[in-house]
């Protein structure tokens, strides 16, 4: 590099010498050649003294973001038109650095960095690399690789990096590869753009992970990868396949804000989150721009966050897992424990603004997404949900407002639609609850009375009203006076299916007037619920 330096002002010499012979013939007196030698300097008189300045201060190179430390190392005289600015080799655009002595002598130099570091920080901010073969290699300085440009394939595999690794801002040209490599401090990818192939597989993050904003323009290989902190992928574009397979994440996988062009895949992941309060992965506002290409299989999301994401057609398979509703009512997503635990709202609250409407609106579109499916079952299941946060939701307009505020929660006819058949989930419920009326029916019309409409002939109490006291004899026994009220309550049992069915000619009829309004009401609550019933069945068992 020194040599290269030297060499240069006396190739720029050169023209100078031809043109003065040139221009020596054709002047005839002395003094002009004289005044051409004094003007020659005054043409050009600030570029190189400029050019020699920058030279003896050094690469002007800002190292790092935040102290403003310059480079300082010996400006490298690279072909014209090839960096904007004097700058060393190491952050030269030089492309005869992809081998032969300037290749030899950047990796000397990095090496002497990397030396003189020993475990603390080793900067190599806004370098240049060549063709990188890192591989099987241990770092044990802190490596700041802010804004550094990696020109060919960059090969990280199997090396461990036994403390910080920086490469926020990074730009891999090339294919990248940390196949099986190992973090052991945080790792930083922060606005790193992957413009290749980025193999993650089987690398190992130790702590934090980060990989915000990241870019990735062609498939990124997550395979077998193991986060045992957090990793954050906020606002990271996946441009083409993601391929998220047997990767495991013990702290929040969060993928906020995550840009997916194409497929992504997340088969048999481990969600295996510490803290049991917090959610295990988080795709608040995610946007997948091909729903269809976004596989979840073997996965566990009863802790994973689909906040304001349309999951409306992406694809979970009959594998994933979750959560249940207590009581078997269905599924539950996390958002819905979150909203429902005010000390749990309270500490995550990071993830954005979670409501009634917000909840509702994820049961919605998974409710969808299994409908489109024809899987009927499991639309069933997050119905349920879609209804209870609809009932919960506090009052925003409409009628009665301020009555409707006061009035308890359960005090709707959608509480009584869930009490009646879970929101048209349940078929069993309304069948016991028709049983229960008939049966109610049945005990209460003899102690209101019924009345003989259609007396048999030769019957001299034809029109009588008979009830439990009527029929009971003082002068019989005990066992006769109750084979007497059996028969009766047989009888209003056969009146109370009669008033349930609209039957015109009854034998005996509830009298009036309270018995009349008793049947009215069984007749009203047994239509409900038998309609209640059809449509729990149909919702179960459509095609």
């Amino acid at each position: 590099m020194a040599n290269e330096h030297e060499i240069a002002p006396e190739e720029l010499a050169e023209p100078e010498t031809e043109a003065a012979r040139e221009e020596t013939p054709l002047s005839q007196p002395e003094s002009e050649p004289d005044e051409g030698a004094e003007e020659a300097p005054q043409s050009e008189p600030d570029v190189p003294a400029a050019a020699e300045a920058e030279s003896e201060a050094g690469c002007a190179m800002k190292m790092g973001w935040q102290d403003g430390r310059r480079c300082g190392h010996k400006v490298h005289a690279a072909p014209v038109e090839i960096d904007e600015r004097p700058v060393c080799l190491m952050h030269s655009n030089d492309p005869n650095k992809q081998s032969g002595p300037l290749f030899d002598a950047f990796w000397l130099e990095f090496e002497m960095i990397l030396d003189e570091a020993g475990e603390n920080e080793a900067h190599f901010d806004r370098f240049v690399f060549p063709r990188a073969d890192f591989s099987v290699r241990k770092f044990k300085a802190i490596c700041r690789f802010y804004c550094a440009t990696f020109t060919r394939w960059a090969n990280f595999g199997h090396v461990t990096f036994t403390q910080n690794a920086d490469f926020s801002g990074a730009t891999f040209t090339k294919d990248a590869e940390f196949r099986a490599a190992i973090f052991t401090q945080n790792a930083d990818f922060t606005r790193a753009t992957f413009t290749q192939e980025t193999i993650f597989f089987d690398a190992t993050f130790t702590q934090d992970a980060k990989f915000v904003r990241a870019t990735f323009m062609q498939d990124a290989n997550f395979i077998r990868a193991t986060f045992k902190q957090n990793a954050d992928f906020y606002g990271a574009t996946f441009t083409q396949n993601a391929d998220f397979e047997f990767t495991k994440f013990y702290g929040t996988a969060k993928w906020r804000w995550c840009r997916f062009l194409d497929q992504a895949e997340f088969r048999d992941i481990k969600f295996l989150a510490k803290e049991p309060k917090a959610p295990s992965a988080v795709f608040s506002m995610t946007r997948f721009t091909k729903p269809g290409e976004i596989v979840f299989e073997y996965v566990d999301l009863s802790r994973v966050l689909f906040l304001n994401c349309d999951v409306s057609a992406v694809w979970f398979t009959s594998s994933v897992k979750w959560a249940r509703r207590i009581g078997y009512r269905g599924f539950a997503v996390f958002e819905e424990k979150i909203l429902l635990d005010p000390v749990l709202s309270k500490e995550i609250w990071e993830f954005g603004t979670i409501d009634h409407g917000a909840v509702e609106q994820i049961y919605h579109q998974l409710q969808k997404n299994y409908d489109a499916r024809l899987d009927y079952r499991m639309a069933n299941n997050f119905h349920y949900g879609e209804m209870e946060m609809r009932r919960l939701e506090p009052p925003a307009d409409g009628p009665f407002i301020d009555l409707r505020w006061i009035l308890p929660r359960w005090m709707n006819l959608l509480t009584l639609y869930r009490l009646a058949s879970d929101y048209g989930n349940s078929y069993a419920k309304p069948g016991a609850w028709l049983l229960v009326t008939l049966l109610a029916a049945t005990l209460l019309f003899p102690i209101l009375g019924l009345e003989q409409k259609q007396p048999k002939p030769g019957n001299p109490a034809g029109n009588a009203i008979v009830t439990y006291s009527s029929v009971w004899n003082r002068q019989d026994t005990y066992t006769n006076n109750r084979w007497t009220e059996a028969k009766l309550v047989i009888k209003s049992g056969i009146t109370a299916i009669d008033t349930a069915t609209f039957q015109r000619n009854p034998e005996y009829t509830p009298v009036y007037p309270r018995g009349r309004i008793l049947g009215i009401l069984e007749t009203l609550l047994t239509s409900s619920l038998f309609a209640l019933f059809l449509l729990a069945i149909r919702r179960q068992f459509r095609r």
